[in-house]
């Protein structure tokens, strides 16, 4: 008999459109960046004595890239050539709206992000060490948004995030394959 591991490969899935129900463009095993970040316009006032008070309004928004990471396989070579008329430059056809989810251990959508207006801006190279990275060969790919929305899945309860949180951070100690082996 053999053993069976109901975890997914990858925490986070890559969608087509707004729409949780379009097919997943990739799994991925890390997702990084994604900042929203508020730049403050700052001004000064004067009162009638003559006293000058610096304060701050809020400008534009910006968010950085979301950079998403899985092996080099069949499915990352799909997604490279989804992608690669970007870096040929043909960006028009290519800005598009996207939706990442935050996976639990057994593959229910905890937390959205909806990339609205993304672009790809960066398409991995090469990235292996045989010494350091055993694991495998690293692909990653940038998406650039020109707005960000977080959606928390209704389905997410507090005790359902802690654990994702726990076995995620178990699987990245290696903590879960001993686990898993000394079950088996």
């Amino acid at each position: 008999m053999t053993n069976f591991d109901p975890i997914p490969n990858g925490q986070y899935k890559l969608y087509d459109f707004l729409q949780k129900d379009h097919p997943v463009l990739g799994v991925f095993d890390s997702m990084t960046g994604g900042e929203q970040v508020i730049s403050m316009v700052k001004y000064n006032v004067m009162d009638d004595l003559g006293n000058v008070t610096t304060k701050f309004i809020p400008g534009q928004t910006t968010f950085e890239p979301f950079a998403l990471l899985r092996p080099m396989d069949a499915i990352a070579a799909q997604v490279y050539l989804r992608f690669a008329d970007s870096v040929a430059g043909h960006l028009k056809l290519l800005k598009r709206n996207y939706s990442i989810s935050l996976n639990d251990s057994r593959g229910n959508p905890l937390v959205w992000w909806h990339l609205f207006n993304a672009l790809p801006t960066k398409l991995s190279g090469l990235e292996f060490n045989m010494t350091t990275e055993n694991e495998y060969i690293s692909f990653e790919i940038s998406l650039q948004a020109e707005s960000v929305t977080v959606e928390f899945d209704p389905g997410a309860t507090d005790e359902a995030i802690a654990s994702a949180l726990e076995y995620w951070v178990a699987k990245e100690s290696g903590e879960a394959e001993e686990e898993a082996e000394s079950e088996a």
